[in-house]
């Protein structure tokens, strides 16, 4: 139930207002007292288990101001919605809930990206095939294919952090849209529910509830996207006929009649649920369209979606954090991959263009030919290059050493020294400066939390401070 979730924040959301009342002189200081001691003790039965939302009271919001009333009396909890609606109350609960969520995904994302810079750094000399279309395509390494995983992953903090920063705005005190006669501080609010600003406008305030979710919704969504790629390169490389990678054991499952299979459902689960984000980010993206502007109850439905995605997803970042930090790594099988299928074509190429001085697609067609004339050998043959060379008009003898030195993945993706690329220095750089664009991201996320932490203290103690 969407409004049971909300409970925390609707706990939060309320000691922040009506601490602002008290001190706008709106409300007696007994009645503050009795609010806060009726949140206190809601909140220990809720952590306890024992306080259930009624249907019958239609909403968390209602739920709380009755339990209030009846353990601290009418005119304690009939004060708590001086200056406020339920409109800019949900959108206030709802905001920081999606703080929280877009916070702890922050925060789950960090970890993986670290887990992947750290088996980078492992393995910036572990060569192996990359593919396009699927097929084999040229040498890189294993770390260089880690840092494409954690690049990403550096751009989805980036989505994962501007949807926090949007979010994290006091709608507070928009009450149904267009404000209230009564004198309240919303940079009050804003400091004791650690809001970065307040969101100046009452109307956007009212009329931006679906914003909020659909922003969080479609950096969930490009996420998945991604996750959903590491997990199909996984599903292939740990293929028992590549053989480049074994997932361990933990995460991966059996069959109900085969007992050799090891299935990595884990990957496959995560393909599909990025799958239903898509849908819920257009749900969210619709729900609102073409809608007057003001509360419409359309944008209820907003919750329900995004906390049904959260549920969804919200895993996958720390799942696929055990499967890095336990993959086990054939580096043999990889390297022997690149031995076979012509893996050294376009460097060769690159290498006679140089060489011969020649257009590079000139060289193309004679390693094409030449690739023809190696087979049915899995590896360019000195004699079938040289023999494409003279066919196509040159003369010039490949002296066997650097023919071998060509046919080494090693010295080959050595020379490959410009930024980015997989050469094992390039990849070196590249752990590097990911790692200092990712501490920025931890940095910003612990430092939000920190903020939250004591402005949620400073709520709950405050009960405590104005009674001595």
């Amino acid at each position: 139930m969407a409004d049971e979730v909300l409970i925390p924040y609707d706990l939060w959301t309320n000691r922040a207002h009506s601490i602002m009342l008290y001190e706008q002189g709106l409300i007696p200081q007994s009645a503050l007292l009795g609010i806060l001691q009726g949140l206190d003790a809601l909140e220990a039965e809720h952590a306890a288990g024992t306080f259930v939302l009624d249907p019958a009271k239609e909403d968390v919001h209602i739920n709380v101001e009755a339990f209030v009333t009846a353990t601290q009396g009418a005119d304690a909890g009939g004060r708590m919605h001086i200056g406020r609606s339920r409109n800019d109350q949900t959108a206030c609960d709802t905001r920081l809930y999606l703080r929280d969520v877009g916070l702890r995904l922050l925060q789950s994302v960090t970890r993986l990206t670290a887990a992947l810079l750290d088996q980078a750094e492992q393995h910036t000399q572990t060569v192996m095939p990359g593919f396009t279309h699927y097929q084999p395509a040229m040498i890189t390494t294993w770390g260089h294919w880690l840092c494409s995983y954690a690049q990403g992953l550096l751009r989805d903090l980036e989505r994962l952090q501007l949807t926090v920063n949007l979010v994290n705005r006091n709608p507070l005190g928009a009450a149904a849209s267009f404000g209230t006669s009564w004198p309240l501080d919303r940079n009050r609010t804003s400091e004791l529910l650690a809001f970065d600003q307040v969101e100046l406008n009452t109307l956007d305030c009212i009329t931006s509830r679906w914003e909020n979710e659909a922003q969080l919704a479609q950096a969930a969504a490009m996420l998945m996207n991604r996750l959903s790629i590491v997990a199909q390169d996984l599903i292939v490389l740990s293929l028992p006929y590549s053989g480049m990678l074994r997932i361990d054991d933990t995460f991966v499952t059996g069959s109900s009649i085969m007992p050799q299979k090891k299935n990595p459902d884990f990957a496959e689960v995560i393909k599909s649920k990025a799958s239903l984000t898509h849908g819920y980010l257009i749900s969210l993206l619709g729900i609102q369209k073409g809608g007057l502007s003001g509360y419409n109850r359309d944008t209820q439905a907003t919750k329900y979606l995004i906390m049904d995605l959260v549920r969804e997803c919200e895993e996958a970042p720390e799942l696929l954090t055990g499967v890095v930090d336990s993959l086990q790594v054939n580096s043999d099988q990889m390297l022997q991959q690149c031995l076979v299928g012509f893996m050294n074509a376009v460097d060769v190429a690159d290498w006679l263009a140089r060489g011969l001085g020649l257009p590079f697609r000139e060289c193309y067609n004679v390693l094409a030919n030449a690739v023809h004339l190696s087979e049915p050998s899995p590896q360019l043959t000195r004699a079938a290059l040289q023999q494409a060379l003279q066919e196509a008009g040159h003369s010039q003898e490949i002296p066997e050493d650097e023919f071998a030195r060509l046919q080494n993945p090693v010295t080959l993706l050595a020379e490959r020294q410009h930024l980015g690329s997989p050469a094992p220095e390039q990849v070196q750089a590249q752990v590097h400066t990911l790692r200092q664009q990712l501490q920025s991201f931890r940095d910003a996320s612990q430092a939000l939390q920190s903020h939250m932490t004591q402005a949620q203290q400073a709520c709950r103690s405050y009960r405590e401070t104005i009674a001595n």
